[in-house]
């Protein structure tokens, strides 16, 4: 079945963001003498709706491309349906026309001819990533059902299209832009987003890979040269010996072939970890208890997970030698002393989802609430302690791949734990703070950065100067859009050769995703 495209009808981006990306084109300047953005929405139509109803619902939108609605509406005609999508997709206040034709694109339509390009215009479509659903497809699907579009729209996706109009004197390279390392990099981010020429076709849009089959990792019987993972009916069948009937693996090879897990999988698991799993689904207690058998690829994931960084914060829990002498107390040791040497006024820290500081009976604060007697009626009320609740989030590692998403939902993830906090708590408002490297602001260099102006950064990490320009924008715009503003922040740079005895990475080919390392160790290495 056809989607249906439904173009924006105003700008994606402000002209200061278009002028900004402007620049991190690979073209000369002058080379593009304007550019254009907008949204472009995708309606994928149930299956049962039928082709003939979508035929009408396009006729309906060329006839009339914003329709009015005063009432509600039902969406039994092609005309309502169409109003009810027009109405959801358009931004208050909108009434101009789409800035493109309104069409259904097929899947065996060539995408080369749906546009109408000058010579001298390109475009570049930015749109989720082949196999995932994007944040606002889930809201805005969720959005159409409840406004009646449950059993006529399976799916809303969202992307961006930018024109670009090179200038007359300028001779446009003959190669595809959807494949220019450096205009993808510049106009979408990686992780998230793919870029293509033109409107790719629905069954890529809106593709769903099949769920994979449950696999167990083979450490039970595990062999040199046997397969890493193998699927399952179910998690029961983890359990089964060997077909062949050989031994159960020794506890070196169980290893061995969990640590070739770790590696292919990336679960960034550490030896002692791997132990520990061995342990527990071969150890003598799981035989014991009739329970040994292999791990499911799901059951290692999971754990990964659950003991990464981010959830337990192994680094700051971890020992430290300094200088030759141990360390007695962890980094996370040090950030409880302080609670610790002053717990007064401390209600609650490092028990939930965020720490309670006692606050003084502020007599002068009234509150409005309903009166027991009457749901109805409201009433002033003394609110008695109104206590404060303070919360950290840390989101480096998506921040530092993708600054502006990934700022953005640090800044959820604080304020979903803030208000998660004992029986429920009010967010009011936060900062953002940001420690990076150096800037390196191009024409600005700073004498601090002579030192260590040679250091090179991962392919896959985002500069210092671009996480300042977006992240602090991503961290204070779901803020205020959420209503609990961001009125506060931060940042500082620091980047420093200390002596580690490590070899130090050789700057990377841009085209490259992996570090090379000299074949002499050095002393230095940035941090």
């Amino acid at each position: 079945m056809p989607m249906l495209v439904v173009p924006g009808r105003s700008q994606a981006l402000s002209g200061f963001r278009l002028s900004a990306l402007i620049e991190k084109f690979p073209f000369p300047s002058g080379a593009i003498a304007s550019m254009q953005s907008h949204h472009v929405h995708f309606i994928d139509f149930d299956a049962a709706y039928g082709d003939s109803n979508v035929s009408a619902v396009l006729q309906a939108a060329h006839e009339e491309h914003t329709p009015k609605i005063t009432r509600a509406v039902a969406p039994d005609s092609a005309e309502n349906v169409w109003a009810i999508i027009a109405t959801l997709l358009r931004v208050p206040g909108e009434s101009g026309a789409p800035r493109a034709s309104i069409r259904l694109v097929s899947d065996n339509e060539d995408p080369q001819e749906q546009q109408s390009l000058t010579e001298r215009q390109r475009e570049i479509w930015v749109l989720p990533r082949r196999g995932t659903i994007s944040p606002w497809s889930s809201k805005a699907t969720d959005i159409f059902g409840l406004c009646g579009l449950g059993n006529v729209v399976r799916r809303v996706e969202r992307g961006i299209v930018y024109c670009i109009t090179f200038a007359d004197d300028f001779e446009i390279p003959q190669v595809k832009l959807s494949e220019h390392h450096q205009i993808v990099n510049a106009g979408s981010d990686r992780m998230t987003e793919a870029v293509y020429e033109a409107c790719p076709p629905a069954s890529l849009i809106f593709a769903q890979a099949e769920p994979r089959p449950l696999r167990e990792v083979p450490i039970r019987d595990s062999t040199a040269d046997q397969e890493l993972a193998r699927p399952i009916s179910n998690i029961e069948a983890a359990a089964r010996q060997d077909e062949s009937g050989s031994a159960v693996a020794t506890t070196d090879a169980a290893m061995a072939v969990l640590a070739r897990a770790n590696r292919e999988l990336g679960l960034a698991l550490a030896a002692d970890e791997i132990a520990y799993l061995v342990d527990a689904y071969l150890g003598s207690q799981a035989a014991a208890d009739g329970i040994a058998r292999n791990p499911t690829d799901t059951e290692l994931m999971m754990f990964a997970q659950v003991n990464s960084e981010h959830c337990r914060h192994k680094i700051f829990r971890a020992s430290w030698t300094i200088d030759g002498r141990a360390q007695e107390m962890s980094l996370f040791d040090w950030i409880r002393a302080t609670q610790k040497a002053h717990p007064e006024h401390v209600l609650s820290a490092y028990s939930d989802n965020a720490a309670v500081l006692e606050a003084v009976q502020a007599s002068s604060i009234r509150e409005w609430a309903p009166l027991d007697s009457d749901g109805q009626r409201w009433a002033l009320r003394d609110s008695g302690a109104v206590h404060i609740v303070a919360k950290v989030e840390t989101h480096n590692h998506p921040t530092l791949i993708s600054p502006f998403p990934g700022a953005a939902t640090g800044t959820g993830g604080e304020i979903r734990d803030e208000g998660a906090v004992g029986r429920g708590s009010h967010p009011k408002c936060g900062l953002a703070g940001f420690t990076v490297s150096d800037l390196r602001i191009p024409g600005f260099s700073q004498p601090w950065e002579k030192a260590t102006a040679d250091v090179p950064f991962p392919a896959h990490a985002a500069s210092a100067l671009d996480i300042m320009l977006e992240a602090p924008l991503g961290a204070a715009a779901f803020a205020n859009e959420f209503g609990r503003p961001a009125i506060l922040g931060y940042f500082r740079t620091y980047l420093q050769r200390v002596p580690t005895g490590m070899p130090p990475l050789q700057p990377q080919d841009p085209d490259s995703s992996t570090a090379q390392l000299t074949d002499e160790p050095d002393m230095d290495c940035e941090v």
